[in-house]
């Protein structure tokens, strides 16, 4: 009844008495039956709230899926993401910061590249080219030069697309 892929709740009389809750087995070592028992756990649903919501979701889908649907959703309100929280947090904060470096890479890549005397084909500018250019050329791809390949706007694509990123990745002020 509470699986994710189930059928439809009953539409029967409500049962006379609640569900029993789930109690955990006491340890057997008597070591371990000093401390204090476990609390109760009550996996229950309120009858009425569940059918209240299976009948809803079948008139909105006229029939179709409705009870997966219902207890898909039912199952997704119960998750707890809290403990997920700092870790996200944590990975969100480290690609803002490695796109912010990135970001520099890239600007420092783009004015070397005003300059047509450097050799890009030796170290430190051969390994800032593998960095910059495989990116630029997939925003040339939306952006291609103008004016006869003379006036290349694909960094300007790349810049606006990294800080759209860092706007996404980074967290809001609560107010």
């Amino acid at each position: 009844m509470y699986g994710i892929l189930t059928s439809p709740l009953p539409s029967g009389p409500a049962s006379p008495r609640p569900p029993e809750p789930i109690r955990p087995r006491l340890p057997q070592n008597p070591s371990l039956a000093r401390e204090a028992p476990p609390r109760v756990l009550r996996l229950t649903r309120p009858r009425a709230a569940a059918e209240a919501s299976a009948s809803a979701a079948a008139t909105a889908l006229g029939g179709l899926l409705a009870s997966p649907l219902s207890t898909l959703e039912a199952a997704l309100r119960g998750l707890n993401l809290a403990p997920l929280r700092a870790p996200v947090a944590a990975a969100m904060s480290a690609a803002v910061r490695w796109l912010g470096v990135y970001r520099e890479v890239l600007l420092v890549g783009v004015l070397l590249s005003w300059f047509p005397n450097i050799p890009w084909d030796r170290q430190p500018f051969s390994a800032l080219r593998d960095l910059c250019d495989p990116f630029l050329a997939l925003c040339r791809e939306v952006m291609p030069p103008v004016f006869g390949r003379k006036l290349d706007l694909s960094p300007l694509v790349a810049f606006m697309a990294i800080d759209i990123i860092i706007m996404i990745l980074r967290p809001q002020p609560r107010m």
